[in-house]
């Protein structure tokens, strides 16, 4: 894209100290930020290779396809262990992550001009006993494939699912937990050599979050040889992804959908959404009532190796770069205004998300209380997950968490007194927040900050 780094300067004469500054652009809550074309992506990086793994240049800046997470080459001890006045260990990591890139959820409703490829994937499909001395099956994997007498077309040619995690995806997910492996193993020493009973994997019921989940922890322990155990919960009463069925989840949307802010967002919109939807016959409400449709397939399509779109009638129609910048930055906006400047804010963070958000904070209770019989918890999820616990913390800009974004919740204990400290990582560095940078806050401030947003009563709420 048009706006990345060159040395400290992005774009139209704005100014930036470091890559991280890519994640917090200081007009994200002004419509001006999705009009002003000069801004470009803000820094942000929307295209990577069929094949990984893949990072942005400089590692940090935000990169939608694979969001830069902790890594031994940039990772830095929190402030006062590095200055030394202090000395302590970390006892506790809950990390949170998006998903690796994969192909779209949406597919354009005029058709695919290019067709997808995942031949080189192999979505594994099978369930075996609990024991070993039971029958092992034959380890099968899907294919997908069209019958040419299938009356029906699928909208676009090739061999994926959609969504489906890519190859890239893939690569990606294992030099992610090979990452985490330099951090949280070998520098720190929190993670063990091998899986034991202190560490706790947990998914959603989704393809995309399993698998993501299998590459990261083989790069965490590449020889390990035996089975792990994924967590999810019952799909119907699932506290992430918005498993559990909540009617203030909708109510609450119109009511954000309903004021002078999104209205405004509407229409400096309203020429880019009416020229692609003629283009790409992509004019229902679910595609021109918001930019979620538009950005997810040409994400999708960047990130791995593909050209945006043109339409299947007329190949000389096609989306610019140009088209595609506003997209994203109307997507980020959006974002940012679901999740930290609406005014139901509060209130949809805690039907959306505050049950998962209760359990982080039952969890960071039980280090601080004494009673946690865990070291390491990994959660696999969405990004319709790391939003509202980004808005729950008080981030003080929210981009659309690209592929892999990521939270790690450091809990610190000091030698000198035991007392227990908090660092929130997102995509590898302090979060900025409207608290301050949570570089080092006692863990009874981090749960302060979180329990507004966790529900007292999540039936009542919902009605």
């Amino acid at each position: 894209m048009r706006a990345t780094f060159s040395g400290l300067i992005l774009g139209a004469g704005l100014w930036m100290e470091s890559p991280w500054d890519t994640f917090y652009p200081p007009d994200l809550n002004k419509t001006t930020y999705i009009s002003n074309s000069s801004i470009g992506t803000y820094g942000g990086i929307y295209k990577a290779p069929t094949n990984g793994p893949t990072q942005g240049k400089p590692y940090g800046t935000y990169d939608y396809c694979s969001m830069p997470h902790p890594r031994a080459q940039e990772y830095k001890l929190p402030e006062p262990v590095a200055g030394g006045s202090v000395k302590g260990k970390l006892v506790y990591l809950e990390y949170l992550q998006r998903h690796q890139r994969r192909s779209p959820y949406n597919i354009l409703p005029g058709g695919e001009n290019q067709p997808y490829n995942c031949d080189n994937v192999r979505p594994y499909l099978y369930a075996g006993p609990a024991h070993d001395n039971g029958i092992q099956p034959i380890p099968m994997y899907a294919q997908t494939y069209q019958d040419p007498t299938d009356p029906f077309t699928p909208g676009v040619n090739g061999s994926c699912q959609y969504p489906q995690i890519t190859i890239g995806g893939i690569q990606d997910g294992f030099q992610h937990g090979k990452d985490l492996w330099s951090v949280y193993g070998d520098k720190l020493g929190l993670i063990a050599n091998e899986p034991n009973d202190r560490a706790w994997f947990r998914s959603s019921d989704s393809a995309l979050t399993q698998a993501s989940a299998g590459a990261v922890l083989r790069g965490i322990w590449p020889e390990y040889g035996g089975a792990l155990p994924l967590h999810q919960m019952v799909t119907s009463v699932d506290t992430v992804n918005e498993g559990y069925s909540c009617s203030a989840v909708s109510s609450t949307l119109t009511k954000l959908k309903a004021t002078d802010e999104w209205e405004e967002h509407l229409k400096v919109t309203s020429e880019l959404r009416a020229r692609l939807g003629s283009m790409l016959g992509a004019t229902s409400s679910d595609w021109q009532s918001t930019f979620d449709h538009f950005s997810d397939n040409f994400q999708a399509r960047l990130c791995n190796g593909y050209k945006l779109p043109c339409s299947v009638t007329n190949s000389s129609a096609c989306v610019t770069e140009q088209m595609s910048e506003e997209v994203f930055r109307a997507g980020d906006w959006e974002w940012n205004y679901y999740w930290r400047t609406n005014p139901y804010v509060a209130k949809y963070i805690q039907v959306v998300e505050g049950l998962f958000i209760g359990e982080i904070v039952a969890r960071l209770k039980a280090v601080r209380d004494g009673t946690s019989a865990l070291d390491y918890v990994h959660n696999f999820i969405h990004d319709g997950d790391i939003g509202p616990v980004l808005g729950s913390l008080g981030i003080d800009a929210l981009r659309w968490p690209g592929m892999a974004s990521n939270i790690a919740f450091e809990i610190w204990k000091t030698n000198a007194t035991g007392s227990l400290f908090s660092r929130v990582l997102y995509s590898g560095h302090p979060v900025k927040t409207v608290h301050g940078e949570l570089d080092w806050v006692s863990i009874d401030d981090l749960i302060d900050i979180m329990t507004p947003y966790v529900p007292t009563d999540i039936k009542a709420l919902c009605g």
